[in-house]
């Protein structure tokens, strides 16, 4: 993995997913999800990320960032591309429960 510090603008980033209809995967625990996630995301947890469907173009984020960018590595090693945008401690738009 690429230990280089990424910053975001998670913010800005979901709110041109959803516009796109790009679909945006929250890759935390099914628990985390429960308690709040983006409009619109749906959840597969990190665990999964070797066997899930991923549609190719998605974006992932999870609480800090950190796993959706192992997320990220895991499907970009099985040739899907998707994109980590960060995490809920970036993000500060309405939440879904």
């Amino acid at each position: 993995m690429d230990n280089t510090y990424k910053t975001y603008d998670t913010d800005k980033l979901v709110e041109q997913a959803q516009r796109a209809g790009t679909p945006i995967v929250d890759v935390r625990p099914k628990e985390m999800y429960a308690e709040g996630h983006i409009p619109g995301a749906v959840n597969i947890p990190l665990a999964d990320m070797q066997t899930a469907d991923v549609k190719p173009g998605s974006v992932l984020y999870c609480m800090t960032g950190y796993h959706a960018g192992l997320a990220e590595e895991v499907l970009h090693k099985r040739g899907i591309r998707a994109t980590d945008i960060g995490g809920m401690d970036f993000y500060h738009g309405p939440v879904e429960k």
